[in-house]
């Protein structure tokens, strides 16, 4: 007969010894309880169900309901990113399949920055908006919106349309970070939450190899309908089925998921209850939105997506302009796509691993850099050389090695899920980080110009400061968060002292706390992972 598991973490979590949270928020008097200054009403969705205390379940439990979770929300949320990958950078492709609009210089460096022009506009609305709307629907409603505005590109290759068609896809596309961060806090522990947006944007990866391997067979098609075109009636058609997916078998919360039993939906809530995140509250609070704008981890956080934001725009819509301007052909340039995703895939699983077996973020996150820095580094070296088709291998190795830093991408969106509480701080600071994606790929979308071809110097020149400047940025943001942990154990001991809490009173703190809706500032408990 296997032990029981309590659900709320091992009593070793409970020794005052932990590196604690954050000095930011409202500091709790010694004297007091955490749960003194939160009402009954300002809860999320699971404190109902899962009340204040913990309960206990089987070992085997717990890994039946893992695996019930795993098997239903991964795949979907997995196929949802690498639907969005795809998608946005359908320019890759279709920039080398034929489209005339890809020879028109400013216009074409126009049409791919309307993509992030949509995102950013519509960035925050959206993640507000999946905080109060059923979230799996909202989700599922904007990939069928976007399947539709992918048909659209292929109807003409005129600029204005098109510049059109392409907002509408980053106005949809915008909603699918918000809804990943959320379900990840909600649905998987600390220790698990790195490797799981691993395995979602590890799709990048994946999204490469296909989108190289499916444009290059659509380039060898010969009949009426021009190749670029096809290749959006083929992801428009991919992208309804993964919406009708979302919308059909995607839960809205864990409290109202209908494929686990009552028993097991409880399970699910115990499972995170020691990340003291909560799952998700629809009323909007001000003083967390207010929070968010004050906290100087945010501001750390988003201006790092900003900077690593700038060459992903780069790597991600130009890569098989500029390996033809190696001397390869278009078919070629195409099908050298594929191994860009494979160092993408197995760079993110690599990173994902690391960061939950070791409860790190930035330490990986700089591991994904370094050879991005490498690989600019050999684009400059040789770029000379690219003009007259010499060492088309160096720069072709170049730009496979540029490629990993995008899967530090995947480490900030985890980083965001397992170091940010409350529900309505979630949501501004989902919307800042997007923003802030959205700003730099903007910038980056313009670091190719026509004008510069075939060698690109300023825009390698520039990439290559911006990756060197993420690591000192990443190191501050891991100093900062890990001088925040000493000051929540020291607020922690100063309880302990002052209440005469064994560890088995301030494990019974922790557990009411857990789905109280409170903010880490808020939350003395709260342990933020560097």
């Amino acid at each position: 007969m296997s032990a029981l598991v309590s659900m709320s973490s091992n009593t070793t979590e409970a020794t005052c010894d932990k590196k604690l949270e954050e000095g930011v928020g409202r500091t709790v008097a010694a004297t007091d309880s955490p749960l003194a200054a939160i009402s009954e009403e300002d809860g999320d969705e699971g404190a109902k169900l899962a009340g204040d205390v913990a309960v206990e379940y089987t070992e085997e439990e717990e890994k039946a309901v893992r695996r019930k979770v795993f098997i239903r929300i991964v795949p979907l949320l997995a196929a949802v990113y690498f639907s969005q990958f795809l998608d946005k950078g359908s320019v890759n492709y279709s920039a080398v399949m034929g489209l005339p609009l890809a020879s028109k210089g400013v216009e074409w460096n126009l049409s791919v920055m309307a993509f992030y022009i949509g995102f950013v506009i519509f960035e925050i609305p959206q993640a507000l908006l999946a905080q109060r709307l059923p979230m799996a629907k909202w989700l599922g409603f904007n990939i069928c919106i976007w399947s539709g505005a992918l048909w659209l590109h292929s109807a003409t290759s005129l600029f204005a349309p098109f510049f059109v068609f392409r907002i509408v896809l980053g106005a949809a596309e915008s909603v699918v970070s918000p809804v990943l961060i959320a379900n990840v806090a909600a649905w998987f522990k600390k220790d698990e939450q790195a490797t799981v947006v691993g395995l979602f944007y590890a799709m990048n990866g994946v999204a490469t190899v296909v989108g190289g391997a499916l444009s290059y067979g659509l380039n060898e098609y010969e009949g009426s309908v021009a190749r670029w075109r096809l290749i959006y009636f083929v992801l428009g058609a991919m992208a309804t089925v993964v919406g009708v997916a979302v919308l059909i078998f995607l839960p809205d919360s864990v409290s109202s998921a209908k494929f686990l039993t009552p028993r097991e939906r409880q399970i699910a809530l115990e499972r995170v209850r020691s990340n003291q995140s909560g799952t998700i509250s629809r009323r909007w609070k001000k003083v967390q939105a207010l929070e968010a704008c004050r906290d100087p981890k945010v501001w750390l956080l988003c201006a790092l997506m900003f900077v690593i934001s700038v060459p992903n725009a780069a790597i991600t819509s130009f890569t098989s302009i500029l390996i033809k301007s190696f001397g390869y052909s278009s078919s070629e340039a195409l099908l050298y796509n594929m191994p860009s995703g494979a160092v993408q895939l197995v760079t993110t699983l690599t990173i994902a691993v690391w960061a939950d077996k070791r409860r790190v973020r930035m330490l990986p996150f700089i591991g994904a850099v370094i050879p991005s820095i490498i690989g600019f580094a050999l684009l400059l070296a040789y770029s000379k050389s690219g003009s007259t088709k010499e060492h088309k291998t160096v720069l072709l190795v170049g730009v496979f090695l540029s490629q990993t830093f995008v899967s530090s991408l995947s480490l900030l969106f985890s980083w965001s899920a397992s170091n940010i509480a409350g529900s309505s701080k979630r949501s501004v600071v989902n919307g800042a980080l997007l923003v802030s994606f959205a700003g730099g790929n903007i910038c980056g979308s313009q670091a190719f110009q026509q004008s510069t071809a075939p060698l690109y110097l300023p825009g390698k020149i520039t990439l290559f400061v911006l990756l060197v400047l993420l690591v000192p940025l990443a190191l501050v943001l891991r100093w900062y968060t890990l001088r925040l942990n000493r000051k929540k154990a020291e607020q922690v001991r100063a309880l302990v002292e002052a209440n005469g809490w064994t560890d088995e009173d301030l494990q019974r703190e922790k557990d009411a706390m857990a789905f109280k809706d409170a903010t880490d500032s808020e939350n003395v408990f709260y342990v933020y992972v560097c």
